[in-house]
């Protein structure tokens, strides 16, 4: 007779019983379902949270824009960004809207250019370097443009005058766009052109929806928007939009504002500056 009695195989509690495969697999399948369901209302609360910072950022420009209103007696700032010694020689020394660190409107604001700051949607590219580029017609890292329209126009001249218009000119403050979110160059410099609006020739200059098929924009009275661009301009009228970021395909459309004139870009009607568009044909 063997010493060694032979152990029994380990049984649960009474009571207790172990998953079979089939319990496990209908858990992994409830599991699955359940982050199915979740993970779209995750990724638009990403997106209105994404949303919500570039109408922020766009706000306080507004504010910043409204500062600089007060400090140079009435006049919006320049929607370019020449050289300010340039502007100064052709006799218009104030100061563009954006004019790199420390310059334009970044004088009221505290969250500086370099970087992720207000100056960019947090949907923007992000460039490879923070360094200004000086004498450019765009800006490194930046996803907003100024509204075009906002300076005297041409009259026939054969140069355009380095300065805003007087914001007193602007007939509709609420419905006049002020700065939007401009296309980003497909680089790794991501740059965007300081000004521009929909009669630009593209892709530069150009609006872009970088927020689900629409853009945000702040308005001449310091409103936020989230709009349908082809929305903003008059309806009968040719104009030109990015359908998304990171893109540089553009479609030229008409427009679907039917309200009163001026629109949501010409500050007064008629601007007959932009009534005569070429007709180029339209992008695929």
């Amino acid at each position: 007779m063997s010493l060694v009695r032979a152990r029994s195989p380990a049984r649960p509690p009474a009571g207790m019983r172990a998953f079979t495969l089939i319990e496990l697999l209908v858990v992994i399948a409830v599991i699955a379902i359940l982050a199915g369901m979740l993970f779209p209302v995750f990724t638009r609360a990403v997106r209105t949270s994404q949303t919500a910072r570039c109408l922020s950022n766009l706000k306080q420009l507004g504010w910043a824009a409204a500062m600089y209103v007060d400090d140079w007696n009435g006049i919006l700032p320049y929607p370019g960004g020449e050289d300010l010694a340039v502007r100064a020689r052709k006799g218009y020394p104030l100061p563009a809207w954006d004019e790199f660190v420390n310059g334009g409107l970044d004088v009221y604001l505290r969250s500086k250019s370099a970087g992720d700051t207000v100056w960019r949607c947090p949907l923007g590219k992000r460039p490879i370097t923070t360094e200004p580029a000086g004498g450019r017609s765009n800006s490194l890292g930046r996803s907003y443009a100024f509204n075009d329209f906002l300076r005297p126009y041409n009259r026939g001249r054969n140069f355009w005058e380095y300065r805003g218009l007087r914001a007193s000119a602007v007939e509709a403050p609420q419905r006049c766009i002020l700065i939007f979110e401009g296309y980003q160059d497909y680089t790794s410099e991501a740059y965007c052109y300081r000004n521009g609006s929909p009669v630009i020739e593209g892709p530069e200059g150009l609006p872009v929806c970088m927020h689900s098929g629409r853009m945000n924009a702040v308005f001449c009275d310091g409103h936020v928007e989230t709009v349908f661009p082809p929305d903003t301009w008059a309806a009968g009228r040719w104009g030109r939009y990015v359908a998304r970021p990171n893109s540089f395909v553009f479609y030229r459309v008409r427009g679907g504002w039917t309200g009163p004139l001026p629109d949501r870009w010409a500050p007064f009607w008629p601007y007959d500056k932009y009534l005569v568009d070429p007709q180029p044909p339209p992008a695929p």
